[in-house]
């Protein structure tokens, strides 16, 4: 999957320009260290990841003025009849974003991938259900992750995400700049409401999804580690 795709289409059709796009392509290098470092203090494999040319904004979230700026998120689609879980990126973040930053954001979403992971690989489905039960993921931030520190053997990785990440990220500097050179130069922005961060899943399909089995085991080996 090439992670630049989108924001090569939003290039040709000039809703982007090629100054900024190489900007992001430069800057993709900070995005491929956040992931193998995720990685090396996991021991897991990062799921597929994109760059989004068009910057989501809300009435919530990390804060630009009054708005929300939704920097990454991690969804859930479905693909030829499995779940397939992506992070999302947006171009903004890649541009503006510290190295730091872009670490924090991208353990951040990893630890909200491996929720969703524990919860849809953990679903009780009957015979019953399969056919007419959908299962419905929420992407709210708080209460959907799971502990950095259960999660990452790196240390600073943990401190990183932690002081990042007090509720939502926090970030004047970037905000800033995403404000005066994404925002009010008129690139690509999308609002969405609350009930776009809810994706309906049809059970038969979270059933028949075989999830990274590294993923699961690690998922198991947390929680039995909570329950002692």
């Amino acid at each position: 999957m090439d992670p630049l795709i989108l924001l090569d289409q939003a290039v040709a059709q000039g809703k982007v320009p090629r100054a900024m796009a190489k900007k992001v392509r430069l800057r993709m290098k900070y995005v491929v260290g956040a992931v193998q470092r995720v990685e090396r203090a996991s021991g897991l494999r990062y799921p597929p990841y994109y760059v989004e040319p068009v910057l989501p904004l809300s009435k919530g979230g990390g804060e630009y003025g009054e708005l929300g700026v939704l920097f990454a998120r991690v969804i859930p689609t479905t693909m030829t009849g499995s779940v397939v879980i992506l992070v999302q990126f947006t171009a903004a973040l890649v541009a503006f974003g510290t190295k730091g930053t872009i670490e924090a954001v991208a353990a951040h979403e990893f630890t909200h991938y491996v929720d969703l992971v524990r919860k849809l690989s953990t679903t009780n489905v009957t015979t019953d259900e399969v056919a007419t039960t959908l299962y419905e993921a929420s992407f709210a931030d708080a209460e959907r992750t799971v502990p950095p520190r259960l999660l990452f053997s790196d240390k600073s990785l943990v401190s990183l995400v932690s002081r990042k990440f007090k509720e939502n990220l926090s970030d004047q500097a970037l905000n800033k700049k995403v404000g005066e050179s994404w925002i009010a130069k008129n690139l690509p922005i999308r609002w969405v409401g609350p009930e776009e961060n809810r994706v309906k899943l049809a059970m038969r399909v979270v059933a028949g999804t075989r999830f990274d089995p590294a993923v699961v085991s690690k998922v198991a080996a947390l929680q039995e580690k909570v329950r002692r």
